[in-house]
């Protein structure tokens, strides 16, 4: 019996190679969740075998409620892998987040508790990073700071210390990421008819994480560290850390767990994520901005 894998932002980067990965296996269906359907169905056109691809825009919450209400088959998996990350300040969300915030977290979470009855007995998948931690050195050399919680309703508005618009988007992004290592733990102990697994891809040069940057930066990001890549502590490319999102959505894993690329206990995961004070408060304060019943 196939089982059906539901993938978020699998147009390009990782996204795009996780469906690749996952099309390696004959025991799975995959669909492709994605703003633009016209570059999923060019990516689909790639794959072996044949593979959905449904609208899907995780910048607004309504149109999240309504393809989840829509979704009337089991699922083997969910892999919550689309997220944005800006170089700068940008506009609000339709529904008046801060877009960073909003898709890599709240989005997340709609999605998942909306379609966790079709998900009993399956796997949840989110998408940590490494930028979440403040003495990882890969990401301070890359001017992050780690993540920075105050409280759900202030990031969702924006809120950071940042004195400059690149210095708020990363914190904003590093923020979101420390939100979903954290925050899903929290879902992992309310739900625990499903699993709930994170994994830190690594740093990826060359993916579509920079495109909203400067062409300075976005030149740099997929030449030149691309090849200098290997070098690097914590890096990785999308096609192993794809390899390790099938392992992880197919072996033998405790829920709630953080992952590297290599399929171990990420190290790059920091302490702070583990407070159980704060990923209830990050989980207690989501379900209340989004109106649902913790």
């Amino acid at each position: 019996m196939k089982r059906t894998v539901l993938v978020t932002g699998a147009t390009q980067g990782l996204g795009a190679a996780m469906v690749r990965a996952l099309d390696e296996r004959t025991d799975f269906d995959v669909v492709l969740a994605v703003r633009d359907v016209g570059r999923g169905e060019a990516v689909a056109k790639t794959l072996r075998r044949p593979a959905r691809v449904v609208a899907l825009d995780l910048s607004s919450l309504e149109t999240v409620r309504r393809f989840a209400a829509g979704w009337n088959e089991p699922l083997y998996a969910l892999v919550n892998n689309a997220g944005v990350q800006h170089a700068t300040d940008t506009p609000p969300t339709v529904d008046g987040y801060e877009e960073t915030f909003a898709v890599n977290w709240l989005a997340v979470v709609e999605l998942t508790l909306a379609l966790l009855p079709r998900l009993e007995g399956g796997r949840v998948m989110n998408i940590g990073s490494g930028t979440h931690n403040p003495e990882n050195t890969t990401a301070t050399r890359f001017g992050y700071r780690g993540g920075r919680f105050t409280s759900v309703a202030a990031l969702a508005r924006g809120e950071t210390d940042g004195a400059t618009p690149s210095q708020r988007a990363k914190d904003r992004y590093a923020t979101s990421k420390l939100v979903v290592m954290a925050g899903t733990a929290a879902l992992a102990r309310r739900f625990p008819k499903t699993t709930f697994l994170t994994l830190d891809p690594g740093l990826m040069p060359g993916t579509g994480l920079a495109r909203g940057a400067p062409l300075v930066q976005r030149l740099a990001w997929s030449s030149v560290l691309k090849w200098v890549a290997p070098l690097l502590p914590d890096t990785s490319t999308p096609e192993r850390s794809a390899l390790a999102a099938v392992g992880l959505l197919t072996g033998a894993f405790t829920s709630v767990g953080v992952y590297d690329f290599e399929q171990q206990p990420s190290r790059r995961l920091w302490k702070g994520a583990l407070d159980v004070d704060l990923q209830e408060r990050i989980a207690q304060q989501t379900f209340s901005l989004l109106g649902v019943s913790s």
